[in-house]
């Protein structure tokens, strides 16, 4: 192809049974909009992005079809031309995942090998409801020669975007259009742009180790991990910006990938680094297995939010569905934004009692007047490493 000819079109499909996400996946790499309303498909649809990978200009169409049982007859008649096949399934429903054998033999009948084939179990969000372990998509990818990844089409778009972007580069690699540049990402509209890793290990090639309490007392150099988490909005950046001494902002965006700092503890037996992750409450692998690595939980909760407090038992749910020994770490309950309380709040007196209930430490906090902030990752680490 010339660099005068068209952007070159690329055919791709998503498959897979009723109530997957299909549609909202679509939705959300095309508009960025996700609806959970969304109605199933009716009949088959198809939308256009165009993208520049390399400089080679692109138009993706993206084709998504029904999953209900009497319109799979009506199905094979779409897979002409095309060059990706994706085949979806919820993490939340068993019965979604088993359904892929169909799917998976459908594509074979009609286009045999020659298309890119992706396995996404979609829904990671939901989190609490798996029914499909991420083992068993991978090892379904990896018998199929698919590529696998967990995604959320509810949560986390720039997952999403980097998924499918890397199914176009395969299907670009693999016909010779173009070559792939070692630890690349696409971009969108524009030049490729270098990838970024985050979460509990970046930067050290893996080498840190969760140590027990008695190894951190002896060696020096030893890490805790530490994370805050709960809704969105609740101040879980701002209040981690308040420990990293910057100043407030009163418009904070929301995190978008894992982030990590380093934070010096010192007292006159043992320096410790404490490693300070903000997450983006996309339950992605990325998120869970950060959260296996960590000892201390802060969970935060706006005492203007109800719904906020009330998830504080959902969060902890997360924590005590990865981590192997719930004994050996240590929540903090936060109640932000102390700063708008207007005489006595009802929900951090709930917070407090909670929290005392459950045998869990609890603070009043104002990220915004900094109020309460100073000391408490020192405070976390005494009681930490005070558990027998």
């Amino acid at each position: 192809m010339s660099k005068n000819e068209d952007a070159l079109d690329i055919k791709m499909i998503l498959l897979g049974e009723s109530g997957v996400g299909k549609t909202s996946i679509i939705s959300r790499y095309v508009e960025n909009k996700f609806s959970a309303d969304v109605m199933s498909s009716s009949s088959m649809t198809f939308v256009s992005k165009k993208l520049t990978i390399d400089k080679q200009k692109i138009q993706l169409n993206i084709w998504d079809t029904v999953g209900q049982e009497k319109y799979r007859a009506l199905s094979k008649l779409f897979f002409k031309d095309t060059k990706i096949v994706v085949l979806v399934y919820s993490i939340a429903n068993l019965n979604t995942f088993q359904g892929l054998e169909y799917w998976l033999n459908l594509y074979k009948e009609t286009i045999g090998d020659e298309a890119i084939l992706g396995i996404v179990g979609n829904k990671s969000d939901l989190f609490l409801e798996q029914e499909v372990d991420e083992s068993q998509g991978e090892e379904f990818a990896k018998n199929n020669g698919g590529i696998f990844s967990l995604v959320s089409a509810k949560d986390n778009k720039v997952g999403l975007d980097e998924y499918i972007n890397q199914l176009i580069r395969e299907y670009l690699n693999k016909f010779g259009i173009i070559k792939t540049k070692k630890n690349i990402k696409l971009g969108e509209e524009g030049e490729d742009t270098e990838e970024i890793k985050a979460g509990c290990c970046a930067g050290n090639k893996g080498k840190r180790m969760i140590r027990k309490y008695s190894s951190i007392i002896k060696d020096q150099g030893g890490i805790i991990n530490a994370v805050f988490l709960g809704d969105d909005s609740v101040g879980k950046t701002s209040i981690i910006n308040r420990i990293k001494k910057k100043d407030f902002n009163e418009i904070e965006e929301h995190t978008k990938n894992l982030n990590q700092f380093n934070y010096q503890y010192h007292n006159n037996k043992m320096k410790l680094n404490i490693a300070i992750n903000d997450v983006n409450n996309e339950k992605n692998k990325e998120f869970i297995e950060m959260l296996k690595k960590c000892e201390i939980f802060f969970i935060v909760y706006d005492i203007k939010n109800r719904k906020s407090m009330e998830n504080i038992q959902y969060w902890i749910d997360v924590v005590t569905k990865v981590k192997d020994n719930i004994n050996k770490i240590l929540i903090y309950i936060l109640a932000n934004k102390k700063d708008k309380n207007e005489g006595n709040n009802e929900l951090i007196g709930e917070g407090k009692n909670f929290a005392v209930d459950n045998n869990y430490m609890f603070k009043t906090i104002s990220a915004k007047d900094n109020e309460g902030i100073s000391g408490i990752i020192e405070e976390s680490v005494q009681n930490y490493l005070a558990i027998p």
